[in-house]
């Protein structure tokens, strides 16, 4: 099993939400949010998705219909303690 499958949950210290770490295709553990998000590829796109690879990508999350794939938001993007 490669090390970025792996799923390991935890809780972020600054604002207490679950989140699940996922190693990145550089070798480093980012925080993710644990949920699934569908996007499509957008070159430039402002939104960054980790793949459960832990390839990260360009792009903006849609509908399933219209999706590329699934991935997760960084738990930086989202978390309230980062962000005060």
């Amino acid at each position: 099993m490669k090390n970025s499958v792996r799923r390991n949950f935890g809780q972020c210290q600054k604002c207490g939400a679950r989140i699940m770490w996922l190693k990145t295709a550089a070798g480093k553990n980012m925080p993710v949010d644990p949920q699934f998000v569908d996007y499509k590829k957008v070159q430039g796109g402002k939104e960054r998705i980790v793949l459960p690879s832990g390839e990260v990508v360009s792009g903006k999350r849609c509908k399933a219909a219209e999706a590329d794939g699934y991935g997760y938001i960084s738990h930086f993007a989202t978390c309230a303690g980062y962000r005060k």
